[in-house]
């Protein structure tokens, strides 16, 4: 067994440095790519969402990195991010981080109510739905400072194409409720009454809603 270890011969007969050998050879024989999970830039992808939940980013920008390469930079500035937790520097680099190019004004900047902040946000030509739009906001919110309050997120939006197309949706609806008419205990003579009535509610939402 010691001859096994290529132990030296001092040490060959010694039981204790036996037992050390045989530890030292299991651990030569470990598979180490496990242990290497933090170097963000070489593990699989596949792993990718599992640091991801372990440094908290689901909710908080993980839905925003459209591809591998801003995911696995997204892991690496998570210590950083919510280190600063709580600051406009964080909240901008959250922006820089999701490769969007944004530009934060503090209400002493533009004149605005004590503690309150816009952000303008320029998305080039990647566009954005409602429900980004609306995760974006909550993204904003838990990064920023606890008494700053969000006055307002304007989008840019340029098009570059040779025929530009913007397109919109308008969405309308109508709610009817036709209630029977009830006669109960009425006497009926010879003229009959018939009256009718009706009530329309019409409820309209603008986005973007600001708090």
């Amino acid at each position: 067994m010691a001859d096994d270890l290529l132990l030296p011969p001092a040490l060959a007969g010694d039981p204790r440095m036996q037992a050390m050998g045989t530890v030292a050879q299991r651990l030569s024989h470990l598979d180490l790519q496990p242990l290497m999970v933090y170097l963000v830039d070489t593990v699989p992808a596949s792993v990718l969402p599992y640091l991801a939940d372990q440094f908290h980013l689901l909710g908080e920008g993980w839905q925003f990195a459209r591809n591998e390469d801003e995911r696995r930079k997204l892991i690496k500035r998570a210590i950083e991010l919510h280190r600063h937790k709580g600051t406009k520097w964080a909240v901008q680099q959250v922006l820089e981080t999701l490769s969007l190019s944004g530009q934060i004004k503090e209400w002493f900047e533009y004149g605005g109510a004590p503690f309150r902040f816009r952000i303008d946000v320029d998305l080039s030509d990647r566009g954005i739905d409602e429900a980004t739009y609306e995760t974006l906001l909550q993204l904003v919110n838990e990064y920023k400072n606890v008494r700053s309050h969000l006055e307002a997120l304007t989008l840019a939006l340029t098009v570059r194409s040779p025929v530009p197309v913007i397109a919109a949706v308008t969405l309308g609806g109508e709610l009817t409720t036709v209630y029977p008419l009830q006669l109960d205990g009425v006497a009926l003579a010879s003229a009959i009454f018939i009256g009718y009535g009706q009530q329309t509610i019409e409820m309209t939402t603008i986005y973007p809603l600001e708090n």
